[in-house]
């Protein structure tokens, strides 16, 4: 049991309803273990003794953290424009008797917006009906656009404040929990394996192959290929789940053919089966996770967490959306959940020194994210891969990535309120466990280790770490009052919708390894691009470009209604490449660069055509507002360069031509000069619809 004393160090202390976190008083021996400095003997990842790997239920990266300052939210300067024009905000409603419906506000405050019913999340289904990253409401339901806000999540943005928060975390697969979170036990969800082509992409599946995983059921015998447990437990790293008897069938171990029907005395069971002291089946309906965290607690006084630790919340907690009448689920339930081990963690420092605790999400419920996810190429009219993709082949359909999911990074080393915007998925925290301890697993497709990263980047292992515990809201009563609003009325779509505004202002962000690319990647780490037409019915096309590699296609010269072609070129960051014009036009090739010696951004314009032309560049988001001309002679050149080092290396520069009425570029991003930085300035503003960095020539034809 924590003591109650032990639980003082999270007071909130507040003068009147709504007020921000004010100073905390800690007991002598809290304040002395979170002034601990990290355990650093090397400076290196080799300092990390211990992760904690905590994986919740069933929320989108927008619908709990778009609100929130700094991270690539609703004040997203650069969303995808849909089909109609609209930026991605305005999702169509088809069944609705509206034309759309906007993210809205989920106010814990006075709806039951906590308390919801789980959404429709099965399998994505054909690609084909979610190509334009339109069909959310219509498949969904409106009340996939409800997101929260600081004053209903105030640990979770706490947490995001003090430590680490990631914005480009995608969940593997556009599906439900079972698959996802094989990705993160093994590796895969069967694909890559073989698996007799056989693959779990559903929870449960009636097609002759039985998929439903609970421990009750004799027909399924269990999947064979091997996890990352046991590659641990082959090598001598030592690992366990820790989990109460109703885990919402969440352990995925136990769908393993070898960790069923085990003596309790076999090492896989006392590590990967067993449940924690003091839970039963009688209370497994009533618990608030005491056995799991005083199981936790206990192994980190006495000395014996093991290297890996996975933690599957027990239903009550998990913050799964269940609907009414309430039996747990609700965030607060895992805000209660997470501040209680980060205390039985904190509270011996020791260990805390030399932690690193995971906090992310199995899948999105449904619950709508503005970004779409990076997508491997099955084939021509798709687009492009330099690298294998069959292991994402899944009867036809592209497997990964799917929706943004929530990602906290906390530990000594990532301290600071940091935003990380490279592209990782469940398998990251199984390279970063690999690139720990040195043990493989090759359950990982090559398209993932190409896109995703390993996570080193969250953290600063050779620098000045910050000692300060933050101050953070007290959540003794936070399921008390997450269960009183059960009884408020549901949400709703409001009659006057508005686009929601993002908290103001930036946060530091970590440098990212992505380097330069034209279709051709001198980067040190693959990189994934989406490119949509802004109209018509061809594309989009989805384009991997391994390290060191390069690739071509030819696109369509005409992409839009009346001719012409009008692209958008997403990537990691909130990059954005903007191509549109007519091929009977003058060719003016754009190319950029960053000089390091002068820290200026330099854009060229090359007039390829044989009369002369005038060309205008603007770099009003971020610089200053004057716009500037070259007058280009047939054949010539111009330069512009801009300093881009005062707006933290963000840029986003618009060229037009009064010799070509519809020829457009637009080159926008952050050029990563290997140091950390900011945040994108341009998200605390209005959103205008619409590294090296990744910089990138699109060919027409």
């Amino acid at each position: 049991m924590i003591s109650r004393g032990r639980r003082r160090f999270l007071k909130l202390a507040t003068a009147t309803a709504g007020a921000t976190v004010a100073a905390q008083i800690f007991p002598p021996a809290i304040r002395q273990a979170l002034a601990t400095m990290p355990a650093r003997v090397t400076g290196t990842l080799q300092d990390v003794q211990h992760v904690v790997i905590l994986m919740q239920e069933n929320r989108s990266f927008d619908h709990y953290f778009g609100s929130m300052r700094g991270v690539r939210g609703f004040g997203d300067p650069r969303p995808l424009s849909l089909r109609n024009g609209r930026p991605v905000w305005f999702q169509p409603d088809p069944k609705g008797g509206r034309d759309y419906v906007l993210p809205f506000h989920f106010d814990s405050t006075r709806t039951s917006a906590e308390c919801i019913d789980q959404l429709n999340h099965d399998w994505r289904g054909p690609f084909e009906a979610w190509k334009y990253h339109d069909a959310w409401v219509a498949q969904k339901s409106p009340l996939c656009m409800g997101y929260f806000t600081r004053k209903d999540l105030p640990f979770y943005y706490a947490l995001a404040d003090a430590f680490t928060i990631c914005d480009g975390y995608h969940s593997s697969l556009f599906g439900p929990t079972n698959p996802n979170r094989l990705h993160l036990f093994s590796g895969t969800s069967g694909v890559s394996v073989g698996n007799d082509g056989k693959q779990v992409i559903h929870n449960h599946d009636d097609n002759n192959w039985v998929a439903d995983m609970s421990l009750d059921d004799p027909t399924f015998k269990g999947l064979a290929w091997t996890t990352y447990a046991e590659r641990l437990q082959q090598a001598g790293v030592s690992w366990k789940v820790y989990q109460e008897y109703d885990n919402f069938g969440d352990n995925l171990l136990q769908s393993f053919a070898n960790f069923r029907d085990l003596d309790q005395d076999d090492p896989l069971y006392q590590r990967g089966r067993a449940w924690a002291e003091g839970s039963t089946a009688e209370n497994a309906k009533i618990t608030n996770g005491e056995p799991l965290v005083n199981a936790f607690a206990h192994d980190v006084a006495s000395g014996r967490l093991p290297q890996v630790s996975w933690i599957v919340a027990p239903y009550m907690l998990c913050e799964h959306p269940k609907g009414l009448p309430r039996d747990g689920g609700q965030p607060g339930y895992g805000e209660s959940l997470t501040s209680r081990l980060l205390e039985a963690l904190s509270a011996h420092p020791q260990v805390w020194s030399k932690t690193v605790f995971l906090i992310m999400y199995d899948e999105n419920d449904g619950f709508f994210d503005h970004v779409p996810p990076p997508m491997p190429a099955l084939h021509s009219a798709m687009g492009r891969s330099t690298v294998d993709v069959s292991a994402e082949n899944y009867h036809g359909e592209s497997l990964g990535l799917g929706p943004r999911v929530p990602m906290l990074a906390i530990s000594p080393w990532s301290r600071g309120g940091w935003v990380n915007s490279q592209v990782f998925d469940h398998t990251s925290v199984i390279r970063f466990l690999e690139a720990r301890f040195g043990v493989h697993e090759p359950n990982i497709s090559a398209w993932r280790r190409t896109v995703a990263g390993d996570l080193t980047s969250l953290f600063d292992f050779a620098g000045t770490a910050d000692t300060a515990w933050p101050t953070l809201p007290d959540t003794r009563d936070v399921m008390a009052s997450s269960l009183a609003s059960c009884k408020f009325a549901s949400p709703e779509v409001p009659s006057l919708q508005a686009l929601p505004i993002q908290e103001p202002g930036q946060r530091p962000a970590r440098p990212l390894p992505y380097l330069q690319l034209e279709m051709r990647n001198r980067g040190e780490v693959g990189v994934a691009l989406n490119v949509y037409p802004a109209a018509g019915e061809s594309g989009p096309w989805f384009y991997t470009i391994g390290a060191g590699e390069q690739l071509q296609d030819e696109l369509p010269a005409t992409t839009r209604t009346g001719g012409g072609y009008d692209l958008h070129v997403h990537g990691p960051n909130g990059f954005l490449r903007h191509f549109a014009g007519s091929p009977h036009e003058p060719v003016l090739d754009v190319a950029q660069r960053y000089d390091t010696d002068s820290g200026q951004l330099v854009v060229s314009v090359h007039n390829r055509s044989e009369r002369a032309c005038t060309v205008a560049l603007h770099a009003d988001t971020y610089g200053p507002t004057e716009t500037h001309r070259l007058q280009l002679a047939a054949g010539a050149s111009g330069d512009v360069a801009w300093a881009i080092a005062e707006h933290a290396h963000w840029y986003d520069i618009r060229l037009d031509s009064s010799s070509a009425p519809s020829w457009r570029r637009r080159l926008a991003g952050h050029i990563e000069t290997g140091r950390a930085s900011l945040s994108d300035p341009a998200i605390a503003k209005a959103a205008e619809p619409s590294g090296r960095e990744l910089g990138s020539t699109l060919h027409e034809s």
